[in-house]
């Protein structure tokens, strides 16, 4: 994407003071060149709310037509025409609300090339199950089309359609793609219910499956989608596209330079030669690592292509340059590459490899530094990774790409790094990018909030995920320019290392606390987050933090370790920061303070006293508090005490505990107007001293 546009309907005044929520977007998709009405529903919606898009397009407000459910519903949803420019291109286009008590989630919009067509068992009032046997199918036409539906647990949609002898068409579920929590399963079936074919996941599209499917002779066929796990989603919505259309499977490079044209092959799939296209990076944003791009006349949806700010090469290369980028591919199984390297002896390279994490490659990489006679130095991708409880990733731990710390060895002066497929595997879909740098140490840093709201007179909490590169110092997280009466509190990284019993303390997460003055709002505006830290001789390193751009829950197993664990979608290729706002005042405040110190023979105690500042006074209070002392190891919350709008608690340490300063995060969960709110304290400081647990807390308000 590659310019922005703010595209406001302004009706009345707002009814409601809490930030909205969109929860749904009916429809989730349109045909490209094509007016239609927009219905976005959720929570605390008010009249005036504006429309944020990268769309190309103008949405106009429309005044609902039921005054009745206006009545026993306010503030559910809203209505817009969406009227396309004319150059509108096909694609994925983020839908945000803005409001003058705060800014909303975003969920996707996709625009495609096909004719619409609305499933009848997602109508509003229809009945559940209606089309889930190939006796119940529902008819579709056989001229090129894109159906929605919707997935609801246990149930499975069958669509008939009719084909004649020898016919080739393509059948392809955009779900994962565009938002939706659902993992779809496709399948054709004759009229007898024999499975014809089937797909899960397919090449260049994710989680989403795609069947090219010849009919052996004229007849009725059906069409079954399906979740993988049967499960049930909040965002459960699928596009299902039928056609005879051009699809690649591959990509090569995977991605480019910042600022530059970069030159890319389409090929595979039903393509009958290989396609080539410019792709422009000159307007991609400085903070996004990531943006999408689509392949020439096919209407797949786009998927990733990296950008990065270091000069690219492709191979062949023999002597990488450093800094550099070179963009390989393993074309044969068992196919090893290698790239030489001129270095000076105790050089320090920090030396990266991409190509699973971007969804548009398979290989599972060995990373191998041989010196100039051959011998191993260090590799990376085919160790196992420790535990990281902390880290915010698009896939499994297990399948994140490797990279490689590295210090040249006494007496070197070049070195080889080797890049192979952890099965010998190879092929089209092999390829990869390999960074080296003159720099051993780095982190960087994921805000894993996707939006704040900041409540005048109140807190807000913003997580920031730390992947450490070889760093293992403290980092400090800010926010630089806000406006006067907004502040900035806690965002400490503590520094990680390995104690006495070869156990590594993970600090991976830091937690900024923004707090308004009363009856200061912080403007709608997108906040930059950075993140510090330094190196033994002094030197700073300092990362801007991207954004995931949206949190999209995924329901089911989300425990470390599970084998089909689930994260939330997130979609950091629209380039945002952190988009910010104000919303009124909370029903609550929480005050916490410390009151006493106790020295122990196996740490410290601290006591505290909290006391609740209320608003509203049918609020619920709830009879503990979460109490989080970021990053520190072996730390107990013990001893809490309620009395009324008061209480205390206690923090112990011990011998384990690191000698480092946190941030103490304290949380309150109230039920105010029948809906649970978290309630932030303003952080205090915790300083973990050398040798006799000689601890101190401090405030830092």
């Amino acid at each position: 994407m590659t310019h922005r546009f703010l595209i406001c309907a302004v009706v009345a005044g707002s009814l409601f003071a809490k930030a909205p929520v969109i929860t749904e977007l009916q429809p989730r998709g349109a045909e490209r060149g094509r007016p239609f009405t927009l219905t976005i529903a959720g929570r605390y919606i008010p009249d005036g709310a504006r429309v944020w898009s990268t769309m190309p397009a103008s949405f106009t407000a429309l005044s609902a037509s039921d005054a009745a459910s206006r009545m026993m519903a306010p503030g559910r949803e809203a209505k817009f025409l969406v009227e396309p420019a004319a150059d509108l291109a096909p694609g994925i286009y983020p839908i945000r609300l803005e409001t003058p008590d705060g800014v909303s989630n975003v969920l996707l919009f996709s625009v495609g090339l096909f004719p619409e067509h609305f499933e009848e068992e997602s109508g509003r009032y229809s009945q559940p199950n209606r089309n889930d046997t190939i006796e119940t199918a529902e008819s579709v036409p056989s001229t090129p089309i894109t159906v929605n539906g919707t997935l609801v647990g246990a149930e499975r949609d069958i669509y008939r359609v009719y084909g004649k002898g020898g016919e080739r068409r393509v059948f392809e579920v955009e779900a994962r793609r565009c938002g939706s929590a659902v993992d779809p399963v496709l399948r054709i079936l004759d009229g007898a219910g024999q499975q014809l074919a089937i797909s899960d996941d397919a090449l260049l599209a994710g989680l989403d499956p795609r069947i090219e499917f010849t009919f052996p002779r004229e007849a009725y066929y059906y069409v079954e989608v399906h979740d993988a796990r049967f499960s049930r989603q909040a965002q459960n919505f699928y596009r299902l596209k039928m056609g005879s259309y051009s699809y690649p499977d591959n990509v090569f490079p995977l991605g480019g330079r910042r600022g530059e044209v970069a030159e890319v092959t389409f090929s595979g799939g039903n393509l009958a030669a290989p396609v080539k296209a410019a792709i422009d990076l000159r307007n991609v944003p400085e903070n996004a690592t990531v943006t999408t791009i689509a392949a020439p006349d096919s209407p797949v949806a786009p998927f990733a292509f990296a950008v990065g700010d270091l000069p690219e090469a492709r191979e062949p290369v023999e002597i990488l340059p450093v800094p550099g980028v070179v963009n390989g591919r393993l074309s044969e199984p068992g196919e090893i590459d290698r790239y030489r390297i001129k270095v000076e002896p105790g050089d320090k390279l920090l030396i990266e490899l991409q190509a699973r994490e971007l969804g548009t490659s398979r290989l599972e990489a060995i990373v191998t530094a041989y010196d100039s006679e051959g011998k191993r130095i260090d590799s990376a991708g085919d160790q196992p990774l420790p535990e990281d409880v902390f880290a915010v990733q698009g896939v499994s731990r297990t399948s994140t790409d490797p990279f490689l710390n590295l210090t040249v060895p006494k007496d070197a002066r070049e070195i080889a790094i080797a890049v192979e497929d952890l099965a010998l595997r190879g092929g089209p879909q092999y390829a990869y990018r390999l960074a080296v740098r003159k720099q051993a140490e780095d982190f960087q840093l994921t805000i894993a909030s996707p939006y704040v709201n900041v409540p005048s007179g109140g807190t807000a909490v913003v997580v920031v995920a730390a992947d450490r590169r070889g760093y293992d110092g403290p980092i400090q997280l800010s926010i630089p320019d806000l406006p006067e009466g907004i502040r900035l509190e806690g965002g400490l990284i503590p520094r990680e290392h390995v104690d006495a019993n070869n156990a590594r303390t993970m600090s991976r997460r830091g937690m900024l606390i923004l707090s308004a003055d009363p009856g200061v709002e912080l403007p709608l505006r997108p906040l930059t987050v950075w993140g510090e830290g330094a190196l033994e001789d002094g030197t700073k390193l300092r990362r801007r933090a991207r954004g995931v751009g949206m949190s999209v829950e995924v329901a089911g197993a989300t425990a470390q370790g599970v084998v089909d664990r689930q994260r939330s979608l997130i979609a950091p290729w629209l380039g945002l920061d952190l988009p910010a706002g104000p919303t009124a005042a909370p029903p609550a405040n929480l005050e916490v303070k410390q009151v006493k110190l106790t020295r122990m023979e196996e740490g410290d105690r601290f006591d505290f006293e909290y006391a609740w500042k209320l608003r509203s006074r049918d609020a619920q209070l709830p009879d503990e508090l979460g109490v989080d002392v970021v990053g520190a190891r072996d730390i107990r919350i013990t001893a809490f005490q309620k009395n009324g709008e008061t209480g205390s608690f206690s923090i112990n340490t011990t011998k384990a505990t690191d000698p480092a300063r946190y941030d103490v995060i304290v949380r309150g969960r109230i039920k105010a107007d029948g809906l649970d709110e978290d309630i932030y304290a303003r952080p205090l400081v915790l300083t973990v001293t050398e040798q006799e647990a000689n601890v101190q807390v401090s405030s830092n308000h």
